[in-house]
């Protein structure tokens, strides 16, 4: 897995709480929702953490293997970029 940042659009609200997550999309007016495990990511996303750092974080909070965490980050990361909630920085 290659370690890149992850931005939140500024046209994106995010609402955590007990039961997941739910992002408002302003700009085209759409509401999406996730559970527990994506509310972590988007947590991690918001606090500058680079997709690396997520998945061992994943992997570590719910018990899970660090490749299986890796990809999971990377497609719930790949569908918020298609989205154009999120944008992808990666190092030179």
């Amino acid at each position: 897995m290659q370690s890149d940042r992850v931005r939140v659009s500024p046209l994106v609200r995010g609402s955590i709480s007990g039961d997941g997550l739910v992002l408002l999309d302003v700009q085209g007016g759409v509401v999406l929702a996730s559970n527990v495990v994506g509310a972590c990511i988007w947590r991690l996303i918001e606090e500058q953490r680079d997709t690396l750092e997520i998945a061992r974080s994943i992997a570590a909070e719910f018990g899970v293997d660090q490749d299986r965490a890796a990809r999971d980050v990377e497609a719930f990361v790949a569908a918020l970029c298609a989205r154009g909630l999120v944008s992808r920085h990666r190092p030179c």
